[in-house]
């Protein structure tokens, strides 16, 4: 033995150096991966949930904000639910890099297959449903989402380009309504010609978004009247404890 390795051994007595089990390398190996799966998963519930507001995105809004492109995209691009997904793309990739053989990939690759594998995991949970029903979970239980969402609504408080958003108030004749908006103005809509989409129907509380024109000071004539938040689950996330509706987009 050389003199390097009798010192080696030496210093090894010397300071009473045991290796650990191997048990504890399996233990750490098995979380290193258990995150990584992890961290693929809630990518993909993130990535499933954007495909589904993508999907329900109100594209042909993109005349009312022709001279502003970072209004049109906050509403219809899922920007929380992109960052969500690159977040948890960080953290796949911190942790394939510590497995045995993640040194040997370079980094764009590592990324790129993380972002892919979300994706169709993102795509195989979008076709069980799953987003649809935990969109409105995060709505309810999350209050920073559910602020997130509120800013977004707000681009519909644009009278002036043809939107306009609010609660019935009140009846006035088949050929009128009257809305309370999202800032507590009221205002006469002419419901004539309206296209009433998502089979909505009038009624009192119901709030809804609507397409037109201006007329007047406090009036609006609408072309097309939409749900609130698309379909009926979707309408709950705006509904308090014992029914009454809550104004979330109300200034404070």
């Amino acid at each position: 033995m050389t003199d390097t390795g009798q010192k080696i051994l030496q210093k090894i007595k010397e300071d009473n150096v045991r290796p650990y089990p191997k048990s504890r390398f399996l233990f750490r190996r098995s979380v290193i991966w258990t995150v990584f799966f992890l961290s693929i998963l809630l990518g993909s519930v993130a990535c499933a949930i954007a495909m589904f507001q993508l999907r329900h995105a109100e594209w042909d809004l993109y005349q009312h904000f022709s001279h502003s492109l970072i209004e049109f995209a906050l509403l219809v691009i899922p920007i929380f639910w992109l960052i969500f997904l690159l977040g948890f793309t960080g953290f796949a990739y911190y942790y394939f890099r510590r497995t045995e053989q993640g040194y040997r990939y370079r980094t764009v690759w590592i990324i790129s297959g993380s972002i892919v594998l979300s994706i169709i995991g993102g795509g195989f949970l979008y076709t069980t449903g799953l987003p649809e029903k935990l969109e409105p979970i995060f709505f309810d239980k999350v209050p920073f989402y559910r602020e997130w969402q509120a800013r977004k609504q707000r681009v519909w408080m644009s009278p002036a380009q043809g939107l306009l958003a609010g609660r019935i108030t009140k009846m006035i004749s088949g050929r009128k309504i009257r809305i309370e908006d999202l800032q507590g103005n009221y205002w006469e809509v002419d419901i004539v010609d309206t296209i009433w989409r998502g089979r909505l129907k009038p009624a009192i509380n119901l709030k809804i978004k609507i397409l037109g024109h201006t007329k007047g000071e406090s009036g609006f004539v609408a072309t097309e009247i939409r749900p609130w938040r698309g379909q009926g689950h979707r309408m709950r996330a705006f509904k308090g404890k014992g029914g009454h509706e809550k104004n979330l987009l109300k200034p404070k």
